[in-house]
């Protein structure tokens, strides 16, 4: 990955995480299936990383292309505000599950995921002229992004039911269910990314001579950010089903640290190759 890049990189990481982060929570919370104190908590967490993704947008500075990779500049923008309005919600969110105004605290939560839904769009177009299509590339960042909330609430959950075996299972049944599917639709986009080649391949140094499938880092990204946490949601799933709690939680510590990892790869890969896989 080229350092030019990293900015990029961490940008779409962030973002993903935390817009996935508040849609997950708010979706479980709406339904009524989690606690004040466990939404008090995904809140705090979900603030910092929005904050984080806003404070990086806003440090990109303008440029048609990074190390060869086209950049949709007018876009940069559109990413910055929404995000920016975003973080403004997820603050709104925060205080509302403070002062425990729950009908509040969803509603801010839907308006949030909502922004945070322009936002990923937005970024998707930023990143979109070497890709196939903006489709592909819009498709593959909503999907990370249910990858990654789902993989990081279901894993706060997990350790949250551990303060108290009196809550309900079926919460992380479903959670971890949500990771599993989430990752198996990743796996048919990475597919058709690999199937379909770029529009427009980058001029960057680290692309020249090396392809797709020649590539070390794509078949780590296949086995560990795909193969991997797939088997271990599903177990985790399994876990959770038979009310092994710990064992879940566990195995979804694992399964956010590979998805995480996942990204990165992808990521680097996406400016490499311009295959969003």
């Amino acid at each position: 990955m080229n350092a030019e890049s990293l900015p990029y990189t961490v940008l779409i990481l962030l973002a993903e995480l935390a817009v996935g982060s508040m849609a997950v929570m708010t979706l479980f919370d709406a339904r009524g299936q989690v606690t004040a104190g466990y939404v008090k908590a995904g809140a705090l967490t979900i603030v910092p990383l929005a904050v984080l993704a806003t404070w990086t947008a806003l440090g990109i500075a303008v440029t048609d292309a990074i190390d060869g990779y086209a950049i949709g500049e007018r876009w940069l923008r559109v990413t910055q505000l929404s995000l920016a309005v975003f973080s403004g919600l997820a603050v709104a969110q925060l205080v509302t599950s403070m002062s425990e105004r729950r009908r509040a605290r969803v509603l801010f939560g839907v308006a949030g995921s909502a922004a945070g839904l322009v936002a990923l769009a937005a970024l998707a177009a930023l990143l979109a002229t070497p890709v196939w299509s903006y489709a592909g590339m819009l498709a593959s960042v909503l999907v990370s992004t249910v990858v990654l909330g789902a993989a990081l609430m279901s894993m706060m959950w997990g350790h949250w039911y551990l303060t108290s075996g009196r809550l309900p299972k079926e919460p992380l049944e479903q959670m971890a269910l949500l990771v599993v599917v989430a990752l198996l639709v990743q796996a048919a986009l990475v597919a058709l990314a690999v199937a379909v080649p770029a529009r427009e391949a980058p001029l960057a140094e680290s692309a020249f001579g090396v392809g797709l499938s020649g590539n070390p880092a794509f078949w780590l990204r296949i086995g560990v950010g795909l193969v991997f946490p797939i088997v271990v949601a599903f177990l985790a799933w399994r876990a959770a089903t038979i009310r092994g709690m710990m064992s879940a939680t566990g195995l979804l510590y694992i399964a956010l640290g590979a998805v995480l990892a996942g990204e990165v790869l992808a990521r680097g890969l996406l400016f490499t190759t311009g295959s969003p896989v």
